[in-house]
């Protein structure tokens, strides 16, 4: 069986992959966001997303290929899946907002109106050759994007939602598997990737890497059996 290793702290998308059948390890990827744009310098919020995506799952393809990274259990097959998510608005990069004065800003540009959350994906194959060695056998990255169109919340409601600290960690102040639901109108694509990555996504990288994914499902999942 092949093991999933998620280059990711989030639990949103770690819970999209166990809600999926799947039972990922977790590594965190260590990744300098802001100097990886600042050097790259990419001309457009998608190819941001995909730029970071990148850089966090070459960040843990190169820990394990130098023998840095340990990976719990003895199989030999590994899929790495690394994402990374953002906002577009005006054409600009809205990421996570961190504090509620910028959520509210955030809000205050986006209520009522249409924004595209771009999420670039980086999945990688490994397989093991010794007990700590691991060698790449291939990589395959996508971008997914999905449009929302959101409410206009009021101003209570605006900072009621933001007093619960939800929508400050993640992308464009907004999460649909939540209590920013109720603020969404509706979208056009795919929702998994509004949470944090797309799960349909995810599948076909996987089969392009050689990778059933009904094989990466738990042994206690029904469908599995």
């Amino acid at each position: 069986m092949t093991d999933v290793l998620l280059a990711s702290t989030s639990p949103s998308r770690l819970s999209l992959l166990t809600a999926a059948g799947l039972a990922p390890l977790v590594s965190a990827p260590g990744v300098d966001e802001d100097a990886v744009v600042e050097h790259e310098r990419p001309e457009t919020v998608a190819a941001q997303a995909l730029l970071l995506a990148h850089a966090k799952g070459e960040a843990v393809v190169a820990r394990l290929l130098a023998g840095a990274e340990e990976v719990p259990g003895d199989r030999d097959d590994l899929l790495l899946l690394a994402s990374d998510s953002l906002l577009e608005l005006d054409g600009q990069a809205v990421g996570k907002p961190h504090t509620p004065e910028a959520a509210r800003r955030v809000w205050q540009r986006m209520g009522g109106r249409s924004a595209v959350l771009h999420t670039g994906h980086f999945a990688a194959r490994l397989r093991r050759t010794a007990p700590d060695g691991w060698r790449e056998e291939g990589r395959r990255a996508e971008l997914a994007s999905t449009t929302i169109r959101t409410a206009a919340p009021s101003r209570r409601e605006l900072e009621d939602y933001i007093a619960t600290g939800e929508p400050l960690e993640v992308a464009g102040a907004l999460t649909i598997d939540g209590l920013g639901a109720a603020f969404v109108e509706g979208i056009d694509g795919d929702h998994t990737n509004v949470i944090g990555l797309s799960i349909p996504l995810v599948r076909r990288l996987a089969a392009d890497l050689g990778i059933a994914w009904t094989g990466l499902w738990r042994g206690d999942t029904p469908e599995a059996h």
